[in-house]
């Protein structure tokens, strides 16, 4: 946990070596993290039963699924992918608004 500490303006490092050093540790901590669901292989080790699955819909997977199984991503082939965009399909640059079905 970084509790800050007092930093002079041109005088004081804004960041510790020690800073740095835990920082570097961390990212490498959360870097084992399943990028699909999130647990931490540590959190299974500690505890079996740590975590237990529920079905959860969302509508933001189901359009980019939608998307990615649709016949113009297919056309596309490899090194394409469905990405969210902020905002309505309406409003967007990159695209028409695309049939919700």
């Amino acid at each position: 946990m970084f509790l800050g500490r007092v930093v002079r303006p041109g005088v004081d490092p804004e960041w510790l070596q020690s800073d740095r050093d835990d920082a570097l540790a961390w990212q490498v901590h959360e870097n084992r993290r399943c990028k699909s669901c999130g647990t931490h292989p540590e959190e299974w080790a500690e505890d079996k039963l740590a975590f237990h699955a529920h079905l959860d819909e969302c509508k933001g997977c189901k359009q980019r699924e939608r998307l990615a199984q649709s016949d113009g991503a297919k056309k596309a082939g490899e090194g394409v992918s469905a990405v969210m965009a902020h905002g309505s399909a309406a409003d967007c640059l990159r695209c028409k608004p695309i049939p919700m079905g």
